[in-house]
């Protein structure tokens, strides 16, 4: 089974050979499956391991924003095309032994109302999310996908880049292209590339608790190059298989709780 392996001490600047963290339509792939095929994906937490074990709400002020999601992919499904339908279906979801709850200022449905920043570490085991910080509290675990997409057009890069800038202009909350801690670090999908922060019509950060193990994704196919499955919160394991016509995918690490 081709497995997609990182090493999560590092962050994934340093190992740009396994992910990205743009959405761009002419991404590389990083293996390539035949439809049906398994495939075993590693994946970072959503903020590229910059709220570990040891940090508390100082750090942060200090967090690279350009770094989320660092994304596991891309996975090429062969045959895809244009005005296909890719069906992911997520086989197993493992979480890692720690995760986060975090509230950062400026960000969020109610981020008028939560202007302190927040940080819970949480500790996962035997099924359970606790923590010292919450005493008496203990939440089952669910591990979903956090993030999951396919690779945008360029027609709908330009689309979806000038709907945000007008958002922008608006007043709205956008994170508009940017190359910092972008990867890749150099070219176009870093000057162009879509950042991960909200969905599209192409997936993306969804963030529905549904997306767990033994669920299935549909996704429709645009572009005849790759993209990348989920991360949020806890880094994880994915295994996962493309059940209807191929395409190229790509992953970001999936969510525990509170992501």
């Amino acid at each position: 089974m081709k497995h997609i392996q990182i090493d999560r001490k590092r962050r994934l600047r340093d190992e740009p050979g396994t992910g990205h963290n743009r959405f761009y339509p002419d991404l590389a792939p990083i293996v390539e499956v035949e439809e049906g095929e398994e495939v075993v994906l590693d994946t970072r937490d959503g903020v590229d391991g910059q709220l570990g074990p040891s940090t508390t709400e100082a750090n942060i002020a200090s967090m690279a924003a350009g770094a989320v999601h660092p994304l596991t992919g891309p996975v090429f499904v062969k045959g895809a095309q244009p005005g296909d339908v890719l069906e992911v279906e997520f086989l197993d979801i493992s979480a890692q032994p720690h995760a986060f709850t975090a509230i950062v200022p400026g960000l969020g449905f109610l981020r008028d109302i939560f202007t302190t920043p927040f940080l819970v570490h949480w500790e996962i085991r035997d099924g359970w999310a606790t923590s010292h910080r919450l005493p008496g509290v203990r939440i089952p675990g669910a591990p979903f996908m956090g993030v999951s997409g396919v690779a945008p057009s360029h027609a709908q890069l330009r689309a979806w880049t000038a709907r945000e800038q007008a958002l922008l202009a608006r007043g709205g909350l956008v994170f508009p292209p940017d190359a910092a801690e972008a990867v890749p670090s150099r070219g176009p999908a870093a000057t162009e590339g879509l950042r991960t922060l909200p969905p599209r019509e192409n997936g993306g950060n969804l963030d529905a608790k549904q997306l767990t193990k033994g669920s299935k994704l549909l996704l429709p196919v645009s572009s005849t190059v790759a993209s990348s499955p989920p991360v949020t919160g806890t880094s994880r394991k994915v295994t996962a298989r493309s059940v209807s016509p191929p395409w190229r995918w790509a992953p970001r690490s999936p969510c525990a709780s509170g992501c």
